[in-house]
């Protein structure tokens, strides 16, 4: 068993370029953003609903920026009552506090990719993406009982 896991760490150690997130754009294509130094007035909405509740909902301006130097580095948290099984395995109770954070984890010429996570105090019970397209409602049911809906806010 030990054995495994050193050929398992060796392999991980030797891949890291093949599965680490390439510069998917090309030299000055323009790629979407959150919460930058945005001249135009867009927004997106996001909502995250537990159990059909909505326990978060807010709005960020986006733009488009051809400089990944111009890309934040900004993060959203919020806060709600426990009670839910995560991943079929961490259960919490409705005493604890469950902290969500969202934060842009990559930038693409059509869409914007969020990182999503819940914890507690002691235990990181999940972390995802959310596929977020600047023209067009999201919808992803990110563990049994959670969705994130992402929409576009009208320009003004």
């Amino acid at each position: 068993m030990p054995a495994l896991r050193i050929l398992i760490a060796l392999a991980l150690a030797l891949i890291p370029a093949a599965v680490s997130p390439q510069d998917s754009a090309a030299p000055n294509e323009k790629l979407w953003t959150w919460f930058g130094t945005c001249t135009e007035d867009q927004k997106m909405g996001i909502e995250m609903l537990l159990d059909g509740k909505t326990v978060y909902r807010s709005s960020f301006p986006i733009c488009q920026i051809s400089d990944r130097s111009k890309e934040t580095d900004k993060s959203v948290a919020f806060t709600f009552k426990g009670g839910h099984n995560f991943q079929g395995e961490y259960h919490t109770t409705p005493a604890q506090t469950i902290e969500g954070d969202i934060w842009q984890a990559d930038a693409d010429p059509d869409d914007i990719l969020l990182g999503i996570s819940f914890t507690t105090r002691k235990q990181i019970l999940l972390n995802t993406i959310h596929i977020a397209r600047p023209d067009r409602v999201c919808r992803t049911e990110i563990d049994r009982g959670i969705v994130v809906r992402t929409f576009p806010v009208g320009r003004k």
